[in-house]
């Protein structure tokens, strides 16, 4: 880039896409946050704030003018065009001697082109017995109906069901990518201010329509649902809505949607999903979006409507791999007073929610129980993660290297693992994920007075010291004597293996007793029959989310064979073998 001039002109290219808010520094004050798509700009020092005001009101300047934005003496030359030259290089700001000439239009295909043609329209549901042969497309490895909640999140069931218009529900985002359908929609970029104003993704056109025709019913479903979910588990406070409460209240309404069609009797078929239903799934799907951040922060911390809106356009929530939100901001305000209980809806649609639903109740357990299930195989996958650093740890450059050695120092990331949250350094990411997992069961619980669902996560998880130096010392003589020359783990290795493998083989059988038995509890609300579950199955939704699991490690780095369900973990080489009960 060329040295900037003092006698440039400037301009903020698309200028609707500046947004600010001043925010608590801690200490009290407050200071200017400006967000351009996905810059933020933060003006915490006293001499260059005036420089973040003057940017909110200017729409084209000199370079030089810059100097004066200042509360005290002009600022430096060579101290405003490097920041002019950091904001060009950001893109907020441009040159106009850059600027493009003449008006483009954008124009966007019907279609992604991610799928092969002719691929049949088919959704998880209890019409059939598809879910196995779908799951393991899917996955990798099939799962029955009845255990379909431990690999695909409640919230995102529905996915890939199409509604009476013949729409998939999860539209251009629907998950698993082997149900999606890449539907003919129409797109256009977004023209709403604000964050997605002109972005290169298109906002879809086609739902945004869809959704419009049907807003009245849209709102009162949602203040519908919203009644009911609450009188089943009110706010710690009255009156005031938590993160937490709100994330709870918005993944039971997507999972009522999956609710009709995965429940053992009448499900509904595919292609037949209420039209309500479906618009009030694909609106609340992008609120999960930030609840899915904010309960991450503070399960606690009140929201508004405000909040939920804030935090989606600081963070870039309405952008998505795909296109962006195609709501308009007040129809999303609206929305967002109705879904917090600040405004009420306009009309009162009927069929009501509970018609549309069959049994309101038992798809309010489905939504609540498919979450305590989720939150029991994210706090496995969370801490068999803590568990592989602290292998790391202890083979950190521990000489000679070994397969094993190669295995447990692999890298873990987001190239290797796409679900894995990268937010926060590897160790605080699964302390938080964790952390998070106990609140979940423990505040979901509440709704299920007087049965074992009320016992806390680490109640059922706790392991028993003798128990577990009893599998350590079994554990350390098969690494020590049960393998080839080649393959025996030597000490100091051997005695952290076996115990990391102890503690990780313990909690999985015990998070596999507590997964059974939810699912168990969500079978008999939906009248499904149950089915066993093994550590194989809980590892395919926490390997692409933590990591490998530790039987993987030992199977790639020693060749040692792993199966474990909720009585026993076996562990084999040749001959050799070794049986871990409770």
């Amino acid at each position: 880039m060329a040295q900037l001039q003092a006698d440039e002109m400037l301009y903020i290219p698309n200028r609707r896409r500046l947004t600010h808010d001043r925010l608590d520094a801690g200490n009290g004050q407050q200071v200017l946050h400006l967000f351009y798509g996905e810059v933020e700009l933060i003006f915490d020092e006293p001499d260059i704030a005036p420089l973040g005001e003057k940017l909110l009101q200017v729409e084209q300047f000199q370079a030089s003018d810059a100097m004066a934005w200042s509360d005290g003496a002009p600022h430096s030359w060579d101290k405003i065009r490097d920041l002019l030259e950091a904001l060009i290089e950001q893109r907020v700001l441009r040159r106009v001697s850059d600027a493009p000439t003449g008006r483009t239009t954008v124009s966007y295909p019907e279609r992604l082109g991610e799928v092969p043609a002719g691929r049949e329209p088919l959704t998880f549901s209890a019409h059939d017995n598809r879910c196995p042969v779908l799951t393991e497309q899917a996955f990798g490895r099939a799962f029955a109906l009845s255990n379909l909640e431990v690999v695909v999140p409640v919230y995102r069931v529905a996915h890939p069901a199409l509604d009476g218009d013949g729409r998939q529900v999860g539209e251009n985002n629907v998950a698993p990518r082997t149900l999606f359908l890449d539907l003919p929609t129409v797109r256009k970029q977004c023209q709403y201010a604000g964050s997605r104003y002109q972005n290169e993704l298109p906002m879809n056109v086609t739902a945004m329509k869809a959704m419009a025709r049907q807003w009245p019913d849209l709102l009162s479903l949602t203040e519908q649902f919203r009644k009911a979910f609450l009188a089943r588990m009110p706010p710690r406070t009255p009156g005031v809505l938590t993160a937490g409460e709100l994330h709870m209240m918005v993944v039971c309404t997507l999972a009522s949607v999956g609710y009709v069609l995965v429940r053992g009797t009448h499900p509904v078929p595919n292609g037949e999903l209420d039209n309500g239903l479906a618009a009030m799934f694909r609106l609340i799907d992008g609120v999960r979006l930030v609840t899915n951040d904010l309960v991450r922060d503070a399960p606690e911390q009140p929201v508004t409507a405000q909040t939920i809106m804030d935090y989606a356009e600081r963070h870039a929530v309405f952008h998505g791999p795909h296109g962006v939100c195609a709501g308009p901001p007040a129809l999303i305000n609206e929305y967002l007073q109705v879904l917090t209980g600040a405004a009420p809806a306009p009309i009162e649609a009927q069929p009501d929610i509970a018609a549309r639903l069959g049994d309101l109740d038992a798809a309010l357990d489905y939504g609540l129980l498919g979450q305590r299930v989720e939150s029991v195989v994210r706090f496995l996958g969370a801490t068999q993660g803590l568990l592989h650093e602290r292998l790391r740890a202890a083979f950190a450059g521990h000489p000679p290297r070994t397969a094993l050695q190669e295995c447990v120092e692999a890298p873990i990331d987001v190239a290797h693992y796409p679900l894995l949250r990268d937010d926060f350094p590897l160790a605080e990411t699964y302390q938080r994920e964790i952390k998070l997992s106990r609140w979940l069961f423990a505040r979901i619980g509440e709704a299920f007075p007087g049965t074992p669902q009320g016992t806390s996560l680490d109640e059922l998880a706790k392991l028993d010291p003798a128990e577990q130096a009893t599998s350590q010392r079994r554990l350390a003589e098969f690494f020590a004597h049960g393998l080839p020359g080649d393959k025996v783990v030597a000490e100091p290795l051997c005695g952290e293996l076996a115990g990391v493998a102890a503690s990780a083989f313990a909690l999985e059988r015990r998070c596999l007793r507590v997964v059974e038995r939810e699912q168990a509890m969500l079978n008999q609300r939906l009248r499904r029959p149950d089915h066993p579950l093994t550590g194989t199955d809980l590892a395919v939704f926490t390997r692409p989310r933590n990591g490998p699991p530790l039987a993987e490690t030992l199977a790639r780095g020693l060749g040692v064979s792993v199966t474990s369900d909720s009585a026993s973990t076996v562990l084999g080489y040749g001959e050799s073998n070794l049986t871990l009960k409770d």
